[in-house]
């Protein structure tokens, strides 16, 4: 019995590590959505949020730590969709050719800030998925000094789903006129 309690804290560790390979990597996205984002209420929350990110990465560490782990520091691939390979060939020939002609078609900023505020929700969902799975994990090997910290952790990750979401709105409403008079999208 014992053997198999050793298996299941040894992969518990892996999904601990797991969890904090995508904190890692998401350090790394929002300093970057912080210095793009237009939107100042947006960079506030994300500047919060980042705090909040190395606040998750400790408290990872010192589990991991805890239950004689070493901790990661590689970072995830974090996902996000991307339009169909045959799409962004024809953009991309496109592009080339107005590049050349002067005459640009890139995405505005704004139009930018629309695709990564979708890509930060969805991230922030897998976020979530990740805690209450890993939580469920912990619950099962008995390791439940863990879960107040975990449940922090997708506490946090919660706030910033639901800001995505109840912001969204405003957000499109900052962006959409600029959007709308480059002519970009159709009325």
């Amino acid at each position: 019995m014992a053997h198999n309690t050793t298996e299941f804290n040894s992969k518990l560790l892996e999904y601990f590590n797991e969890m904090l390979s995508v904190e890692n990597a998401a350090i790394d996205r929002i300093q970057t959505r912080i210095e793009e984002c237009p939107i100042q209420e947006g960079k506030q929350r994300l500047k919060q949020h980042l705090d909040e990110t190395i606040g998750q990465q400790n408290r990872l560490r010192e589990i991991i730590t805890k239950y004689g782990g070493n901790y990661t520091d590689s970072k995830a691939h974090l996902s996000t969709p991307k339009p169909p390979a045959t799409e962004l060939m024809k953009k991309t020939i496109k592009d080339t050719v107005k590049s050349v002609t002067a005459d640009t078609d890139n995405p505005l900023p704004e139009e930018m800030e629309l695709i990564r505020t979708k890509e930060d929700a969805i991230l922030e969902h897998a976020e979530i998925i990740g805690y209450k799975m890993v939580m469920q994990l912990a619950e099962r090997a008995g390791a439940q000094e863990v879960i107040p910290a975990l449940k922090q952790s997708l506490q946090e990750e919660q706030s910033m789903a639901d800001w995505i979401m109840d912001n969204t709105p405003a957000i499109l409403d900052q962006l959409w006129p600029k959007i709308q008079s480059a002519g970009t999208i159709s009325k």
